[in-house]
Parts: C-alpha cells; sequence; structure tokens
C-alpha cells in the first residue's frame, strides 16, 4: 500500500470525531474521507481565460496592508490592465497582522467565487493567514464556479488547497501590488489570458553593458528530461501542508519552490524534511526560483559560520538523480513568471529549461 495513503488514513484514524469536527466542517470530513479510500486526484478543471473588460474580485486572505491608499494604487494597477475591479467586502480590515478574522477572509473568498459577475481572483497581498481559512472554503462550490486563482508566496496555502480539493487549476503569480512590467506581463498573458501552452520559459535578457548572466544564472543541479504535472510555490508553506489533509500529492510531479528572507540553515532544514519524508525522492524534477535574502543575518545570525544556499542544494538536491535547475524567475522579484499548477511541463535539467506543455485555461 502506499506510504502516503496510509500516513492519510492514520491521520483520521489518530484523531476523535469530536477532535476533528473541532476544526474541520462535517462536509470537508466527508470529501477528504472519500479521497483516502479512493487515493484519486480529482479531474483537473481549466478555468475560463480572462479577457479584456473582465471583472477581478480583489481579496486580502492572509496580511493586512499598512495604507490605505495601497487598496487605493492596487485597484489601479489591475484596471490598468484593462479589467474591472471589485473589491472583497472585508479586505480594507485589520485584525493584528491579519486582514479581518479567518472568518470574514474566507467569506471573502468563498463569495468571490460564488458571484457570476466575477471573472477572476487576485490577491491583494501575501504576508500570513491563508492557511488558517483553509478548512472555511466551500471547494465543492469552487469546482462548480472555476475561476482563475492568482498570487505567490503565503498565498501558496490556497493555491495548493483549491487545486487538491477543488481540482481546479490555480496560478503562482503577481499579487494585486507586484511590479507587472513587461517580463511579468508577457508570461501572465501565456498563463491566463490565453488557451494556448505557456511554452519555454526563458529568463529576463542580459542588461545593457552585460557580457555573461550573474543575477539571473541558472544553475544545473540534476541531469536528464522528465515531465509531469507542475505544482509547489513558497518553501515554508508548501512544508507546513505535510501531515494535513492539503498535502499535495508529489509523486511523479514537477515541484517548483521559493523563499525570502529564510536563513541558509532553515532551506537545509526545510529541504531536509521533505527528503526525509521521502517527498523528494519521489519527484519527476525540481524547480527552484528565486530564494531571495536566504542569508546569514546581518545581525546575529544563528551561525557564525555557514554553508552558502548553493552548497545546500548542491548536497540535498544533486544525489537525488532527477532534474533539477535553480534560478528561474518563480518568487519575491520583480520580473517573475506565472506558473499554473497542475498544468503538464517538462524540464530539461541538461538545458536547463522548462518548457509548459499544454493551457492552463480554456
Amino acid at each position: 500500500m502506499d506510504i502516503d495513503l496510509v500516513s492519510r488514513r492514520k491521520f483520521i484514524a489518530g484523531m476523535s470525531a469530536s477532535a476533528l469536527a473541532a476544526v474541520y466542517p462535517p462536509s470537508f470530513l466527508r470529501r477528504f474521507e472519500e479521497h483516502v479510500s479512493s487515493d484519486k486526484e480529482l479531474p483537473l478543471v481549466k478555468p475560463k481565460a480572462l479577457k479584456s473588460g473582465a471583472t477581478i474580485g480583489i481579496i486580502s486572505p492572509a496580511s493586512n496592508v499598512y495604507e490605505h491608499e495601497e487598496i487605493v494604487v492596487g485597484r489601479e494597477i489591475i484596471e490598468s490592465l484593462g479589467f474591472k475591479t471589485v473589491l472583497g467586502k472585508n479586505a480594507a480590515l485589520q485584525y493584528g497582522y491579519l486582514a479581518g478574522t479567518d472568518e470574514q477572509r474566507a467569506e471573502d473568498m468563498n463569495e468571490m467565487f460564488r458571484r457570476d459577475d466575477i471573472d477572476g481572483i487576485i490577491c491583494l497581498r501575501g504576508g500570513w493567514g491563508s492557511m488558517r481559512i483553509l478548512p472555511m472554503l466551500d471547494y465543492e462550490m469552487m469546482r462548480k464556479n472555476p475561476k482563475v486563482l492568482m498570487g505567490y508566496s503565503d498565498i501558496t496555502s490556497l493555491l495548493l488547497a483549491v487545486y487538491k480539493h477543488a481540482g481546479i487549476v490555480t496560478f503562482h503569480g503577481p499579487v494585486v501590488l507586484s511590479t507587472y512590467n513587461d517580463y511579468t506581463m508577457e508570461y501572465l498573458t501565456k498563463a491566463v489570458f490565453t488557451p494556448q501552452p505557456v511554452g519555454l520559459i526563458k529568463n529576463p535578457p542580459l542588461s545593457p553593458g552585460e557580457k555573461v548572466e550573474q543575477e539571473n544564472r541558472i544553475i544545473k543541479l540534476g541531469k536528464g528530461t522528465r515531465s509531469g504535472a507542475l505544482v509547489g510555490g513558497n518553501l515554508s508553506l508548501l512544508v507546513s501542508t505535510l501531515g494535513t489533509p492539503f498535502e499535495v500529492d508529489l509523486k511523479g510531479k514537477i515541484l517548483f519552490i521559493e523563499e525570502v528572507g529564510e536563513e541558509p540553515y532553515r532551506i537545509d532544514r526545510m529541504l531536509t524534511h521533505l527528503w526525509l519524508t521521502g517527498k523528494l525522492q519521489e519527484l519527476a524534477g525540481l524547480v527552484i526560483g528565486k530564494l531571495t535574502d536566504c542569508v546569514p543575518n546581518d545581525y546575529k545570525p544563528a551561525f557564525p559560520q555557514t554553508l552558502s544556499v548553493e552548497e545546500i542544494l548542491r548536497t540535498r538536491i544533486e544525489p537525488l538523480g532527477i532534474p533539477a535547475v535553480y534560478g528561474l524567475m518563480i518568487g519575491h522579484i520583480k520580473n517573475k513568471i506565472t506558473v499554473p499548477l497542475g498544468i503538464q511541463a517538462t524540464l530539461d535539467g541538461d538545458a536547463g529549461t522548462l518548457t509548459i506543455n499544454e493551457s492552463a485555461v480554456m
């Protein structure tokens, strides 16, 4: 029997009904138990492509913005792309470091999926808090109303949950307050606006005067060519789903990860966690985006000596014997690609390339 299936069954069996009910609504538990017993992924549903004049719902499922004017600016940004905008009724709230209570933030997301006049949903920002609302989302309703859902960083929790429990293609890409420059728009257009395969992913061209790529260099960590469905997102959020009903099956998948602000030993710890669970070993391939500011702290670093991020990646990834690359434009950066979850792609470790083979929208 598959180890993942056993662990999920133990998760259900190891907790009392009352303990589970305190966290998960009965409807969610029923769906989760059915999924465990069948061990089958939901057939994938692609949302409709976004077109000029479409209405975008803006939600704050994680942290709040610091200034109200950021919401005004965010709406202007999305409207400058040719869309209309509707702000979630709770999106401007603040509850500590969250944009309203869990119930309020979940209500906004459910409402945006439920409304017929909303064509797509883009999260205002990340931060922290998306994971808190996962049990409160109506995945059955979402599956009946598939829409583009996009964001990154903490929004990883929502992308993975909706992909797994609603079976909808979701999009790891810009949030409302991201920079929509030419490079970002090129891949956003290919992924979300066009019912055609995104194709070969290319990093930005060399800056004027540069002869050799340094900042956006692709580092090859594993040879060979493999294909599989893309899944992933922020490394710390992905690791945090392990052992929960929102853990995504990685067997035969191409995993993509990114991170920001974590010291090297923390990157080591999270990758080692994935390795100890056997998740890394069952991948078809691994794409590591940008690990932004993942260096020892300037003030009181955790250790006086350190391994570099590249050393950690080489020692943890190279022995896997799978295609693996480091340096694609995924993560906390201005130039970013939009990556659809659940869509078939091919990773060529020898060439250092990722090609998305099918359309993500219909």
